[in-house]
């Protein structure tokens, strides 16, 4: 309609019987008409606008700032003890954001050995306690021991003593018989002695020198039993040994090193039971409880598990973005896509503003790597990724993932009128 009305104002301005009829010179065009005029120009310019878009421009389809994300599951089963709020919220790395608690977490490793220490503890005991009972019986054997000794060397004495004694009576008679025999030699030499006397004076000097040697051999033996005695060893007619009390002394001492012996490998045990049951109390801790901490700073981009409910292993819970690796993804068409290279510079216009940002090509088609977008690219459509260098030193658009606008490409083809055309299409509001 308003093309029509555009051809007849135009029919009549060129006719001068119009000019005529409406007053000469000086008649006024109709301001309806002018009214369909400027919108049928506007209409005209918007479609020169856009077929020049399409034909001349290349300008992308629909851009998103966009950014990687880091998902983190579930690293056991368990209930949600405590979550961050609303997405969106800022999270820094390290800083726990949930707690995962598994009560039914199976222990039977830490019971078990928790049993097996319990009872070396009490083995252990037991053999203190009876190594003490060992120590103090062979301080009692010793000590008998060490009197028997004490007696049993006494006695010897005396008895060498008693010998020495009788050695000395022994020899008085020795010497009292040779006298009497040299008087009865002087007797029996003068007459006066018969024979046999004297040889009775022979016989008893004899006797006597005899039994002076006999004491003092006894004096030897019991000599010998007296050394012996110091050193330990008893000598006498039905034994030749150490007493019982002795015996009992060195009985209980290998006694003691056996129970020694034994207490260090139960006390090793321990040690190595106890090493065990926290190393295994560690695991169960790490199989019961989970921190779910962010591994970067980013803000939190979704939430999938709330405070109390039951996750598996596995299961994805909350995604962060990272803002340090913010990018525009952006769909163009296929004509274009095909043009494109990597590395062309581009212009990023964010919707509804006029704030732009310089950039290059970084990656061009995003089907196996969208996955890792916190906006996923739509796999049928020709997807690009654009990196801005600036983008990340705008206050409010560092990381504003998800504000649209739209990515114009600067190559070849995109020249001094392009830039007009753009100029226009802001001025009209059409940007």
């Amino acid at each position: 309609m308003a093309f029509v009305e555009i051809g007849r104002l135009f029919r009549g301005v060129g006719n001068p019987q119009t000019w005529s009829a409406a007053g000469g010179a000086t008649a006024t065009i109709p301001i309806r008409r002018l009214v369909k005029l400027a919108v049928g120009v506007a209409l005209l310019s918007v479609a020169a606008l856009t077929v020049y878009e399409h034909v001349v421009v290349r300008v992308s389809r629909e851009a998103v700032i966009n950014a990687r994300i880091v998902s983190i599951r579930a690293p056991i089963d368990g209930v949600v003890s405590a979550a961050v709020g609303a997405p969106g919220a800022t999270v820094r790395a390290g800083v726990a954001i949930s707690q995962l608690q598994d009560t039914v977490a199976d222990d039977t490793r830490v019971f078990q050995l928790e049993g097996d220490l319990n009872a070396t503890d009490r083995e252990r005991e037991a053999a203190s306690r009876r190594l003490a009972d060992l120590e103090r019986a062979r301080a009692e054997a010793s000590a008998q021991a060490d009197a028997y000794r004490l007696g049993r060397v006494r006695q010897v004495e005396l008895r060498i003593e008693e010998a020495r004694a009788s050695l000395a009576v022994d020899r008085a008679k020795e010497a009292e018989a040779i006298a009497a025999e040299r008087r009865g030699n002087t007797l029996r030499t003068h007459g006066y002695m018969a024979q046999a006397t004297y040889e009775n004076l022979v016989h008893a000097r004899e006797v006597a020198q005899q039994q002076a040697i006999a004491t003092q051999k006894r004096i030897d033996t019991l000599t010998v039993e007296l050394e012996a005695a110091r050193n330990g060893t008893y000598l006498g007619d039905n034994y030749n040994d150490v007493p019982s009390s002795f015996q009992r002394a060195r009985e209980l001492s290998v006694r003691i090193d056996e129970t020694k012996a034994t207490l260090d490998q139960l006390t090793q045990k321990t040690s190595t039971l106890a090493t065990q049951l926290a190393a295994e109390r560690g695991r169960l801790q790490a199989r019961s409880t989970a921190a779910l901490t962010s591994p970067i700073d980013g803000n939190l981009w979704t939430v999938q598990a709330a405070a109390g409910e039951y996750v598996r292993k596995g299961q994805e819970l909350f995604t962060i973005v990272d803002c340090a690796t913010v990018v525009v993804t952006a769909s163009v068409s296929e004509r274009d896509y095909n043009e494109l290279r990597l590395g062309e510079p581009v212009r990023f216009r964010v919707s509804g503003t006029g704030r732009e940002y310089s950039g290059r090509i970084a990656k061009l088609g995003l089907t196996s790597t969208g996955r890792s977008f916190a906006i996923a690219p739509e796999e049928r459509r020709h997807q690009v990724a654009v990196q801005l260098a600036d983008l990340g030193q705008s206050t409010g658009d560092s990381c504003a993932v998800g504000r649209s606008g739209e990515v114009i490409f600067e190559g070849s083809g995109h020249g001094f009128a392009a830039r007009l055309v753009e100029t226009a299409r802001q001025f009209l509001g059409l940007a």
